[in-house]
């Protein structure tokens, strides 16, 4: 009986968790280093003084090698008591298991083996081991709670919770898109930097990123949250990202009369511009982004789809998130946008070693 994935699926749900490649490999680094200090603490004596960091960080790879030719699962014989506790303690164990997953495929198959843990009493045979497990965890550490993803309104926190699904359906109990129909929230980006603000100062155990268009109204609305030292390291404030599809974008005023094309990333990017080429494309051409105000403290000018095209693209990302939850799951059509801003919540807090 076992558990399986894909070496990518479960670097994604760690790097959700905040186990990232940095800070996997800083907590292997940690602990070897330590270790190297006292050898009586290792299993294979060792003279002190002369085993080095890198002579322990071949042996690990060395260990990572024969687990990868083993004729059995690549991570069977993965366990504390076995090859980690040399390196990392029990509570960092998570580290390691990322340490390993860095070394091999995306589409590597990782097995969980739980036909001993059954055998020895320590997890039943019925119901689902995973629910017991994640009942455990989320009556611990922030580390095992959900992320929180505050976006500025409740259309973005509906239709990026459905993308998930479809694109990155293994990692949907991992994060928590706030729902500001069911709160009855209101929705802008200037709430959004309030929410920000008083979840900061209510010390929020759960990590949470507050994510916004990418447009010049919300880049002009987040300066100063953004610039605010005070935020916990639990705290991201982002934008969408970048993409390709925004650099040459067709555009209305107010350079003249006419249709231009101009790079429309930072100063319209608003979530209906990452719903995918095909939903954009009206009547056989790319809904038009209207040129609007002009915020002199950015030195640059809004743009926004109308209300009416925005509603139409809406409405058909709808119909292609219901169209792909027909077919099972399989999305068809252009989903590169929604890919970028999941790779950006996924990797929020890259940048996290602690």
């Amino acid at each position: 009986m076992a558990y399986q994935t894909t070496a990518l699926r479960m670097r994604q749900r760690l790097e959700l968790h905040g186990f990232t490649a940095a800070r996997a490999y800083n907590d292997v680094r940690e602990k070897a280093e330590e270790y190297a200090k006292d050898p009586r603490r290792l299993r294979t004596p060792v003279v002190e003084g002369r085993e080095r960091f890198e002579t322990y960080m071949k042996d690990i790879e060395s260990a990572i090698e024969a687990l990868l030719h083993d004729a059995g699962a690549p991570l069977r014989r993965l366990h504390p008591l076995d090859l980690g506790e040399r390196y990392i303690s029990r509570n960092n164990n998570r580290s390691y298991l990322r340490f390993v997953l860095d070394q091999i495929s995306d589409d590597t198959l990782v097995s969980l083996y739980v036909s001993n843990y059954i055998v020895h009493r320590l997890a039943k045979s019925s119901g689902s081991i995973v629910q017991e497990a994640r009942s455990e965890q989320l009556a611990r550490l922030p580390a095992d709670a959900p992320l929180i993803v505050l976006t500025e309104g409740p259309t973005d926190s509906r239709l990026l919770s459905a993308a998930m699904e479809i694109t990155h359906p293994h990692l949907v109990e991992f994060v928590n898109f706030i729902d500001f129909t069911t709160h009855r929230a209101e929705g802008s980006v200037s709430t959004l930097a309030k929410t920000v603000a008083t979840f900061a100062a209510a010390g929020v155990a759960n990590r949470f990123l507050a994510i916004a268009d990418n447009d010049t109204a919300a880049h002009s609305a987040l300066i100063k949250v953004k610039s605010d030292k005070t935020l916990p390291n639990t705290c991201r404030v982002l934008h969408y990202p970048y993409l390709d599809l925004l650099t040459r974008y067709p555009t209305l005023g107010p350079y003249g009369q006419g249709v231009v094309l101009a790079d429309v990333n930072g100063r319209a990017g608003s979530l209906e511009l990452y719903l995918g080429r095909d939903v954009l494309t009206i009547d056989g051409n790319l809904a038009p982004i209207q040129w609007q105000h002009y915020d002199s403290k950015l030195g640059r000018y809004h743009g926004a789809l109308s209300d009416h095209d925005k509603k139409r693209v809406q409405k058909a990302f709808e119909e292609k998130i219901k169209s792909a939850r027909m077919s099972g799951g399989a999305p068809s059509g252009d989903w590169t946008g929604i890919e970028a801003i999941m790779n950006t919540i996924i990797t929020a807090f890259m940048s996290v070693h602690d």
